[in-house]
């Protein structure tokens, strides 16, 4: 009689005998399941085997290769409190609200004085995480775009309270890619991505953010939606790397910010920073969020940390900006946005930079009709 013998394991995912005494001979079925609700099966089937007479096991939809279990996004365990009101100044996220956040260190330490500075990212996968290309841009004294080297930079992951960096999960890079055409003289496709050296497991306090991908997302954000963003506070863009080493390397916060800021009428961030001094350009690669009154709490996000934004659909949420600059006046002045990278402008270029297999259409089943 044939035997298939012990079906192979799959990542991320288990096996089950549909047999009491978990047969592996002719005719025996097993079926595949992912580790919900972190992981979803790709591609989505059923994932049920049927031993066959020549010993192995084979499925109606697959033949004999194996389905793989692929990180569910943007929904966290601890789901995000409702977008009902404004919070002023931030307030404390809770463990696990913005699984996706990264906390990235650079050191240098081959310099004087040492050179160390912080920003934020956002897991996309087990292996990629998106962050500001002015995070991890070699402080020259020149002009020049080249990225820090990858043995300097250090990623937290899981991270709540910096205090406790020994929990969290950290990983070293594999490696770090700038946007080609990022302007540092006005942050003109401020957006980089880095790869992990190690993967990282999905779980209640690990989890990618959804990057747009349904054409209403792919519009980018519109006027007067609500969005989150989230920080410790650590990286005014306008505090230069040496302020921060004098302060003693203090963040505003130890424990985790979020804030929600409504996008602003692009128009009405334009106008705003052409009325200014200093020679400020809003491109179409850039949009804004905050209050036209001000307030504090639009400094409050991380350079580099993801703008998102809740699909009403789905009920996924998606980052559809990166921390990228703000205006020359003391922080949370009137009409002084926070200004954002368009991560929806990015889709080809993060797709070309990670490889396509990486596909990022991390959806359940039932959201694909």
């Amino acid at each position: 009689v044939a035997d298939c013998k012990a079906p192979l394991e799959l990542e991320h995912g288990f096996v089950t005998f549909s047999s009491r005494n978990n047969l592996t001979t002719y005719r025996a079925v097993i079926q595949y399941h992912c580790q919900h609700p972190y992981y979803h099966m790709a591609p989505n089937s059923t994932a049920t085997y049927t031993c066959d007479a020549s010993g192995v096991w084979r499925s109606e939809e697959l033949g004999t290769k194996l389905p793989s279990c692929r990180p569910v996004c943007g929904r966290p365990a601890r789901p995000l409190p409702g977008i009902i009101k404004r919070i002023i100044g931030g307030r404390n996220a809770e463990p696990g609200f913005f699984p996706w956040q990264a906390l990235i260190v650079v050191e240098d330490m081959s310099r004087v004085p040492n050179d160390k500075w912080f920003g934020s990212g956002a897991l996309l996968s087990d292996s990629w995480v998106l962050t500001a290309a002015h995070v991890l841009r070699s402080q020259r004294r020149d002009k020049t775009v080249i990225p820090v080297s990858k043995e300097h930079v250090t990623v937290y992951l899981a991270l709540h309270d910096v205090r406790n960096k020994m929990e969290a999960i950290n990983r070293t890079v594999e490696k770090i890619i700038l946007h080609e055409e990022f302007d540092i003289q006005n942050y003109n496709h401020d957006i980089a991505l880095v790869k992990l050296k190690e993967k990282v497991t999905m779980g209640s306090y690990v989890m990618p953010v959804c990057l747009p991908q349904f054409e209403h997302e792919l519009e980018g954000p519109h006027p007067n939606t609500l969005g989150l963003v989230a920080g410790w506070g650590i990286s005014n863009p306008n505090i230069t790397v040496d302020e921060i080493i004098s302060s003693g390397m203090r963040t505003l916060s130890d424990i985790l910010q979020y804030v929600k800021l409504p996008v602003v009428l692009h128009a009405e961030c334009k106008t705003s920073y052409e009325s200014r001094s200093g020679n400020y350009s809003v491109t179409e690669n850039m949009f804004c969020a905050g209050y036209y009154e001000g307030g504090k709490d639009t400094c409050l996000g991380d350079s580099g940390g993801a703008f998102v934004i809740q699909d009403p659909g789905t009920r996924r949420w998606v980052a559809q900006g990166l921390v990228s600059w703000g205006g020359p006046e003391e922080c949370g002045s009137k009409q002084v946005y926070g200004v954002y990278t368009k991560v929806s402008n990015y889709m080809d270029w993060v797709e070309k930079k990670t490889g396509s297999s990486e596909r990022w259409t991390f959806l359940e089943p039932e959201l694909e009709r």
